[in-house]
């Protein structure tokens, strides 16, 4: 009988010790690896000055992150846009563009979506990451932007289509796209039930967007963290507009706590918003979902 009690004893103590275990996560990739991830983010915009005008956007993105080398705490990978399928929807458009028809679709905005696309996709930019996820430099993508503009400068629609998704594929939006998927790991070692907290600046579309996002570790199987995360985000208009979006995310990443690689996750979010540009006055409301896989 007392041997027993001593067992069972011994039990409860090692269950006890793995739920209280403090754990150091890290971005801490496999040197030769490949990772896959596909990226869907849908977006709606209700913006309304004299009338109401509806904007939606989806993006479906497969990126490449192959890792090179690791020094100190510097970790460089090559990076590539893999796939980009999009469908953009407003008041007086709708295109669709799907990379894996590199001839695009039968519309000259479509057409023109694809040549300006065709130079970004499979093409290698180097990135170099910090241990906490921050990105550290980008090195290739003036090269890629530059055959992007000259594929399209006969055509004035084409130069004006090309600055607009330049705006969302180039070195800032790579670095924010990085930071926010691995700038979160917590800066000393956690348990279940631990919280900790960052801050991000990035600049979107002549919008300076601040997070402060507060991370939770709610449970950790077979090496897989799950996390929950709260951001508030408080967007500020630069150049010729004055105003700004206020909002709230709210998410669940799953996270392997080996190589600090997110498996799976998802964020919702809100924002609203006014705006006054060249003595006119709006408003803005926009949901946000992302959604991200290994794949």
């Amino acid at each position: 009988m007392k041997l027993r009690t001593l067992l069972f004893a011994t039990l409860l103590i090692g269950a006890g010790m793995t739920a209280q275990a403090q754990l150091k996560i890290t971005f801490n990739p496999v040197i030769g690896e490949t990772y896959t991830y596909r990226i869907n983010t849908v977006q709606t915009n209700k913006m309304i000055m004299d009338q109401e005008m509806n904007m939606s956007s989806a993006t479906e993105l497969m990126m490449e992150m192959k890792i090179r080398e690791k020094n100190g705490n510097d970790i460089t990978l090559d990076y590539a846009y893999k796939e980009v399928v999009m469908t953009i929807k407003n008041n007086w458009m709708d295109l669709k563009f799907d990379s894996k028809n590199k001839d695009g679709g039968a519309s000259e905005p479509e057409k023109l979506m694809a040549q300006i696309f065709n130079c970004l996709i499979g093409k290698t930019v180097q990135v170099v990451l910090s241990a906490d996820g921050s990105v550290k430099s980008i090195s290739g993508f003036d090269a890629i932007s530059g055959e992007m503009r000259k594929v399209v400068a006969n055509s004035s629609m084409g130069e004006q289509m090309a600055s607009i998704y330049l705006q969302s594929f180039n070195e800032d939006a790579m670095k924010n796209s990085l930071e926010q998927t691995f700038k979160l790991y917590p800066d000393r070692e956690i348990k279940a039930g631990d919280s900790w907290n960052n801050e991000i600046s990035l600049s979107v579309v002549n919008m300076l967007n601040n997070v402060k996002n507060t991370y939770t570790l709610k449970s950790v199987s077979n090496d897989i963290a799950s996390i929950d995360v709260v951001s508030i985000t408080q967007m500020k208009a630069t150049e010729n507009i004055q105003g700004e979006v206020k909002g709230e995310q709210k998410g669940d990443i799953r996270l392997n706590i080996k190589t600090g690689m997110p498996v799976q996750s998802t964020i919702t979010g809100t924002a609203k918003g006014t705006f006054s540009a060249q003595g006119m006055d709006f408003s803005s409301e926009i949901t946000t979902r992302v959604t991200t896989a290994l794949h």
